[in-house]
């Protein structure tokens, strides 16, 4: 399915880089402020520009954004992928109406005698926590659930890295109100809908949990869990990727960090889907987000989906020039 991304909506599109100073003044630094050709009396008439093959300079744009654009606090670790908010945001935006399109084609939401769900969500490769955390800040505003249909909901996050996990971890607290423990719903399937026990503008408390090098598999914290969202912004880099950092977003090229594996970047995505299948509830989903090429990593993705036995779907997104592709597995019973 070919989506366009509505222009008015500046959540899917970003913001102006003038406008992202006034969230952030440090991107000031960075910026450069022209007169527009004719109209140089004009105060109104500016360009502003950053170099965007600067990593510090996307690092503090991208700052702004998320506070001006999502109201949250981020920072990001100095060796880490510098993630696209925009991205991010329409991703969690996708994988929420895919979960609501599956929830209302499964169960009368309006039966005043529906059974309330306990929901769990899984992230991998949180780097900084921003997926998670865009995941527990929308997750109710998004899907417009209620105590009456939610019993709770339970966010893990992993990574193999402490020292990202540690920044995601203080992600999460600066967007709080209040002193709350990251850990509060640990080892409580019975927590009576988060959103209310939480005084936080972030809905749905998150653990971020070190995977020691595991995808879901061998985690003991997750031994006991199915879930019923398993979500990964993948790596994506083939085996044969070059280490620079223009093409690496500014992030370390570490193998374990940013290469997939296989031919076209694939090996990570489709042994996640052979794990995943394993851990989700029926009508659960596996969801992941890639670029627009190569075309042959997303057939070898949707192809390992199909072979699981689990039911395809898939977005284009299209806003300007940009082209993403969400894809889904399903669990069908």
């Amino acid at each position: 399915m070919k989506i366009e991304i509505e222009k008015e909506d500046e959540k899917f599109i970003g913001l102006k880089i003038k406008d992202a100073i006034g969230h952030n003044e440090n991107l000031k630094k960075y910026v450069i402020i022209k007169d527009k050709e004719n109209n140089k009396n004009n105060k109104n008439n500016k360009t502003y520009k950053i170099d965007f093959n600067s990593k510090k300079a996307v690092y503090e744009y991208n700052v702004g954004i998320l506070k001006g654009l999502y109201d949250l606090n981020m920072q990001f670790h100095s060796n880490a992928l510098v993630p696209t908010p925009v991205n991010r945001y329409t991703f969690v935006y996708y994988i929420l109406n895919e979960f609501m399109n599956i929830m209302q084609n499964t169960y009368n939401l309006k039966d005043i005698n529906i059974k309330p769900k306990n929901i769990n969500v899984l992230e991998i490769g949180t780097g900084s926590g921003i997926l998670s955390i865009l995941m527990s800040k929308y997750f109710y505003e998004l899907t417009k659930l209620d105590d009456k249909l939610i019993n709770s909901i339970n966010i893990y996050a992993t990574d193999i890295k402490e020292e990202y996990l540690e920044i995601a971890r203080k992600n999460y607290n600066n967007n709080i109100n209040g002193n709350i423990n990251n850990n509060i719903n640990k080892n409580n399937k019975n927590n009576k809908n988060n959103k209310n026990n939480i005084n936080t503008k972030l809905k749905v408390p998150v653990d971020f949990i070190n995977s020691k090098g595991n995808l879901i598999k061998n985690i003991n914290e997750l031994s006991d869990y199915k879930f019923d969202i398993i979500f990964t912004y993948p790596p994506y880099y083939s085996d044969h990727s070059v280490a620079s950092v223009r093409s690496f977003g500014g992030a370390d090229a570490e193998k374990v960090e940013l290469i997939g594996g296989g031919k076209y970047g694939e090996k990570f995505s489709e042994q996640l889907i052979e794990e995943a299948k394993d851990f989700l509830n029926e009508n659960g989903i596996i969801a992941f987000m890639f670029p627009d090429k190569p075309e042959e990593r997303r057939k070898l993705v949707e192809k390992k989906i199909i072979d699981c036995n689990l039911e395809l779907d898939k977005y284009e997104i299209q806003s300007g020039k940009r082209k993403r592709h969400i894809i889904f597995g399903i669990k069908k019973e």
